[in-house]
C-alpha cells in the first residue's frame, strides 16, 4: 500500500491549487534601488578608473617628442573617452518612477535588468575593442624604438598580458549576463503572476 492511499488528508492537501507568489510594490522597490546602487558604484568605479588611466597618458602625450608617441596616447585617451561614453550612454542608472503599481515597477525593473545585460553582453564592441587602437600603435612604436628581439619578446609578453586580461574582462561580462538574464526570468515569472 503506498502512502498516498494511507494518508488521504495529505493527498487532499497536496491536491490542492497553488496560488502564486505575489511581490508588493515595495519590494520591487528594495530590490530595484540595490540594482541601482550596484550600478551606481561600478560606474563611478569605471569613470575613475578611467580618469586615473587618463591622467598620465595626457601628461604622455604633452611631453611626447615623436608623432608617433603623441598618436599612440592620443588614440589611448580616445579609446578611454569612448568608453566612457558608452558606459554612460549604456550602463547608466535610471531610477523606478514613484507612485506606480507593481506591474509597472516590474515592467521597469526587467527594462533595466535587460538594458544593463545588454551592455555587458556586448561589452567587447564599445568597451575593449576602442583601446585595440592604441595599444597596437604603442606595440609598433615600441618596436621601432628598440629594434632588438629581446625587446620584441618583452613587447609579445605584454601583448599577451594585455590580450588575457582583456580575455577575462569579457568573460566576466559574460558571466554577468548569464545572472542578468535570471534575474530578468525571474522577474518575468512574477510579472505573469500579477
Amino acid at each position: 500500500m503506498t502512502n498516498e492511499l494511507r494518508n488521504p488528508a495529505q493527498k487532499l492537501w497536496q491536491d490542492q491549487p497553488v496560488e502564486g507568489i505575489t511581490v508588493s510594490v515595495e519590494i520591487i522597490r528594495q530590490r530595484a534601488g540595490k540594482f541601482e546602487r550596484k550600478i551606481l558604484w561600478r560606474n563611478v568605479r569605471e569613470y575613475l578608473a578611467a580618469l586615473i588611466a587618463a591622467v598620465p597618458l595626457g601628461y604622455f602625450l604633452v611631453t611626447a617628442q615623436d608623432v608617433l608617441a603623441r598618436v599612440t596616447f592620443g588614440l589611448l585617451i580616445a579609446g578611454l573617452l569612448w568608453m566612457v561614453v558608452q558606459l554612460h550612454r549604456k550602463g547608466s542608472v535610471r531610477s523606478m518612477p514613484t507612485e506606480v503599481s507593481t506591474l509597472t515597477s516590474m515592467q521597469f525593473y526587467r527594462m533595466e535588468l535587460e538594458r544593463q545585460r545588454e551592455a555587458v553582453k556586448t561589452v567587447w564592441s564599445w568597451y575593449l575593442a576602442p583601446l585595440i587602437p592604441g595599444l597596437l600603435v604603442y606595440t609598433v612604436w615600441s618596436a621601432i624604438r628598440s629594434p632588438r628581439p629581446a625587446a620584441w619578446l618583452g613587447l609579445a609578453l605584454m601583448d599577451a598580458v594585455i590580450a588575457g586580461m582583456f580575455y577575462v574582462v569579457w568573460k566576466i561580462n559574460l558571466r554577468a549576463a548569464r545572472c542578468l538574464e535570471r534575474m530578468i526570468d525571474e522577474v518575468k515569472a512574477q510579472e505573469n503572476l500579477c
